[in-house]
Order: structure tokens, then C-alpha cells, then sequence
């Protein structure tokens, strides 16, 4: 990844990342689609979270990730699916950013890695005390 590019998804994780401070942690559907999007790809990369899976993706695994992000992201907004694009947004700048050397960019990655693993926990959580036996 060039120093341009680099300094670009630094801006636009710093947005995001802004934009979840101000009132995106506050929108349960988007936060509880983030979690279930990083559970679904914990499952298929047969992990047990989100820091495990990433750590596990070659570069090649990457950059299919992020096609499929895209076109599926670009589908949501066509459908007017907002939070999904929204979650999937999220999942795709942590992506891309892990293949960065730029110490700004790869901490703005750990926050958002951050958001994941809590939405990410917070999906697993509901799922089970849906699941679970009335006693």
C-alpha cells in the first residue's frame, strides 16, 4: 500500500471512527449487523474471533474479502440497506488497513478491531440466550 493510499483510509478510518463516537454506537441494528457480519466470516474461517481471523488471512484472502465487501456494501446501498453498508464499511477499512505500515493507520485499525470484537461478543451473547432452554 503506497504512503498516499495509506493517508487516505487513515481519513477515512478517522471519520468512521468519529462518526461511532458521535452517535454510530448509539444504532443497535448497525452494531448488531457488524456482529453478525465478523461472526459469520469468524465461522467460515473457522476461528473463534475476529483478531484470530485476521490474523489467519493471507494477503490474497484479503483483497477477495474486499471485492465481495464492495459489491455486496454497493448492493445494501442500491437496496437502501444503510446499516448494512454501514457494517460491512467498517469490516473493510479494519481489512484494509491490516496490510499498512503506517503506526497511525494500523492503531485506527486496533479501534476498530476494537468495536468488532464487542459486536462481534455482543452477537454471540444474543444468539445464545435465544437458543437456550426456557427453564
Amino acid at each position: 500500500m503506497t504512503p498516499e493510499t495509506q493517508t487516505i483510509l487513515l481519513s477515512k478510518i478517522a471519520a468512521v471512527l468519529e462518526d461511532l463516537r458521535r452517535e454510530g454506537m448509539e444504532n443497535g441494528e448497525a452494531m448488531f449487523l457488524l456482529g453478525s457480519a465478523a461472526a459469520n466470516l469468524v465461522d467460515m474461517g473457522k476461528r473463534k474471533n475476529w483478531r484470530e481471523l485476521k490474523a489467519a488471512l493471507t494477503a490474497t484472502d484479503v483483497l477477495q474479502l474486499l471485492q465481495q465487501i464492495d459489491t455486496e456494501g454497493n448492493r445494501m446501498l442500491d437496496e437502501d440497506k444503510v446499516n448494512f453498508a454501514y457494517a460491512l464499511q467498517i469490516i473493510g477499512m479494519s481489512l484494509a488497513a491490516s496490510g499498512g505500515d503506517n503506526p497511525q493507520l494500523l492503531q485506527g485499525a486496533s479501534l476498530l478491531d476494537d468495536i468488532i470484537e464487542t459486536t462481534h461478543t455482543n452477537y454471540r451473547n444474543y444468539v445464545q440466550t435465544r437458543t437456550e432452554p426456557a427453564n
